[in-house]
This record gives structure tokens, sequence and C-alpha cells, in this order.
């Protein structure tokens, strides 16, 4: 892997004068990584449409996963993540902070805009072709990260090696969300998960 988890060269630093051997300079050198392949890891490359056709320019046999998480518990661990690194006393509540979504281009609007994955997804498929495509559901590698893992390994063909504790990394606790909100949300996010199942083939129960 490279030396930085997530680089965001492609929705950050290359519209930054960042070129792209500043981008391999993160990546282990040819001569010592003989037959492995290696790869990165920036979230937000996923939600920004212009991300594809510039990864396509440089990469265009690049294979690509993306790991979704039920819409609902994404909003609320990003919200809940923002509230604990800010530790502000006036920040506004979940229910507040959605409630201002569909008006505001900050933070707010992200909660939510960011877990209608039909949307950003049909930018990628329009990019690439579907074999180079891998959709893993966030909850199945909790549940059962081997299976995910034998996944990713027949996606990108390599050597099924195994650690001897195999397990997913936790996420960050939090307290748990109102039937109320819950409900909401799911009527919110019904249409573009509808629109995902269309899109791959598969009903995310979420």
């Amino acid at each position: 892997m490279p030396a930085l988890k997530e680089i965001h060269y492609y929705n950050y630093y290359a519209l930054r004068g960042k070129g792209l051997s500043w981008y391999r300079s993160f990546f282990p050198l040819k001569i010592k990584a003989k037959n492995k392949i290696t790869g990165e890891a920036s979230p937000y490359y996923l939600f920004d449409e212009n991300v594809p056709a510039r990864i396509k320019k440089d990469l265009p046999g690049i294979k690509l996963i993306a790991l979704l998480r039920n819409p609902i518990d994404r909003a609320y661990s990003a919200y809940s993540m923002n509230k604990r690194q800010l530790n502000k006393n006036d920040f506004p509540t979940f229910e507040e902070a959605i409630a201002n979504a569909d008006m505001s281009f900050e933070q707010s609007r992200l909660y939510l805009y960011r877990g209608r994955y039909a949307e950003h997804i049909k930018h990628w498929l329009k990019t690439f072709r579907r074999d180079q495509l891998l959709f893993l559901k966030s909850e199945d590698l909790f549940r059962n990260p081997e299976k995910s893992l034998d996944e990713v390994y027949e996606f990108l063909r390599v050597e099924k090696v195994y650690p001897e504790n195999i397990q997913a990394q936790e996420v960050g606790s939090y307290p748990e969300l109102s039937d109320a909100t819950r409900s909401e949300l799911e009527e919110y996010f019904k249409y573009s998960n509808d629109e995902l199942a269309d899109l791959l083939g598969e009903r995310y129960r979420w």
C-alpha cells in the first residue's frame, strides 16, 4: 500500500498543481514490488463527478472498489465524527442538521447527499467498464470479513492470503438514532436505494 492511506490526489491535489510524479511518489517502486499490485483509498473520490474521467485518463485499466454503508448510518456517523472533532457547545442536533440539508451546501447538506449512492455511481459506470468496479456492503464486511476479502481477492486476481485474526476495523460509538428519525430517513433514501438496486442488479436491504 502507499505511504499515505487517503492521498486525495484526483479530487484535490491534481487541481492544485501537483502532478502525476507527485502522486506516484507515495507508492512502492516497481523494482521493490515485483509481481505485486498497489492501490489507495480516498473515500471522497466516489462523490466527485469529475474524478472518474481524471482517473480514466491516467489509469484506464484500473480496478475500483467501493464500500457502501447504509446511507442512514453513514450520515449519522459523519455527523457524530464532526461533532466530536469540533467539540462545540452549540453544535446542532443531527435532526437540526439534516432539516437544513436541502437548503445548504455546507456540511449538513453533505450528510444526506453523500448517501445518495446511485447518482454518484452513475458517473463511474459511464466512465469504466462494469467489470472494473466492485461494490461491497460495509455490513457484510463487518459480519463476515473473510467472505468480503475473498470477493476482493477474486476481483483483483491475486493470491488469497489471510491474516491470523481477520477482523474489520470497528466503527465509532455514539448514541442510538431515534426510531422516528430513522424512519424519516428510510423514506428519504428509498428512491435512491431503489435506483441503486436497478443500477447494480442487487437489492441493498438497508
